[in-house]
């Protein structure tokens, strides 16, 4: 089951039923409805069967469906759309051309899976779904300044690197929405939480310059890939910004001294429940891939930077 809404003119958010913290690799999908359709985002491979369910309560053909777009390569993000591709053989994947190679080889999805597996348990690839590989000629390549018509808007494309260096965020031209994918992080408007969008193999210093370049374009609104929707938009690219700078300075500093891990994760908890409705206790409780997806990426960083 999802949970439906239209959160802006043709624009409907298509989230995992009872999406909570603990959810999290559960991703937010969005479809944009309009001369040609487009489906930002798949999610993993085990959420496939309840977007095509949305799709149909929405009254739109599949079948009929122009894009499909996954703003990385990651599973929780990308992991439903080689399943969906062999599905919907007219329908183009749009992909940043680097993230091609990742998305079209079985060999590197399958080390993408097993990262996916250390992060969230042996059980990760029977809970969220395998990863299937996508032929080349399927995608449609796009670059940083790009377009994607879709008839009465255009999907302006922002290449954003850091959480992932072919990261993609998308500008929808008629709503002055933004799709952001992994780029700012996670919001979570319930409880005014923000996870941050470090993870093994980001770059938080790209992530910082990604989210001022993201800032630049004044968004209307913000279309959350781990969340939902939020029209506070100034107040939490802000917030996003000044967590990513203090959180990179405190896992600096903690690791010049020893800090382990726990420590880390304790000491970061400080930052990001600042202005939320939970405790620290509380962030850190529920966010059981926090310390082995936020702390580590920060983490493996700066200890390559160190040695």
């Amino acid at each position: 089951m999802a949970l439906i809404s239209e959160v802006a003119e043709r624009i409907y958010e298509i989230k995992p039923e009872g999406k909570e913290l603990e959810n999290f690799p559960l991703c937010t999908v969005y479809l944009i409805a309009d001369d040609n359709t487009a489906l930002v985002e798949t999610g993993c491979s085990v959420q496939v069967p309840d977007i095509l369910e949305a799709l149909g309560k929405l009254g739109y053909d599949i079948r009929k469906l122009s894009y499909i777009i996954p703003t990385h390569v990651h599973p929780d993000h990308a992991g439903g759309a080689g399943l969906l591709a062999r599905q919907l053989p007219q329908t183009k994947v749009v992909a940043h051309s680097r993230a091609v190679k990742v998305l079209a080889d079985p060999s590197t999805l399958e080390r993408l899976m097993q990262g996916f597996k250390q992060v969230f348990g042996d059980d990760a690839r029977e809970r969220f779904g395998e990863m299937l590989p996508i032929a080349e000629e399927r995608f449609l390549l796009v670059e940083d300044g790009g377009s994607i018509p879709l008839g009465g808007r255009d999907l302006k494309v922002i290449h954003t690197p850091g959480h992932d260096p072919n990261h993609l965020c998308f500008l929808d031209t008629k709503s002055r929405g933004l799709f952001c994918g992994d780029a700012l992080g996670g919001y979570f408007s319930e409880a005014e939480v923000t996870i941050p969008s470090i993870a093994p193999g980001s770059d938080p210093f790209l992530i910082l310059q990604s989210i001022d370049k993201l800032r630049e374009l004044d968004p209307a609104i913000v279309f959350f890939s781990h969340g939902g929707t939020t029209w506070e938009v100034a107040k939490i690219m802000r917030k996003f910004a000044d967590n990513a700078r203090q959180c990179a300075d405190i896992v600096l500093k903690a690791l010049k001294v020893g800090e382990d891990r726990e420590e880390i994760a304790n000491s970061l908890g400080d930052v990001l429940v600042k202005g939320s409705t939970l405790t620290k206790e509380d962030y850190l409780a529920s966010s059981p891939y926090f310390i082995s997806v936020t702390v580590e990426g920060y983490r493996q960083y700066f200890k390559k930077k160190m040695i």
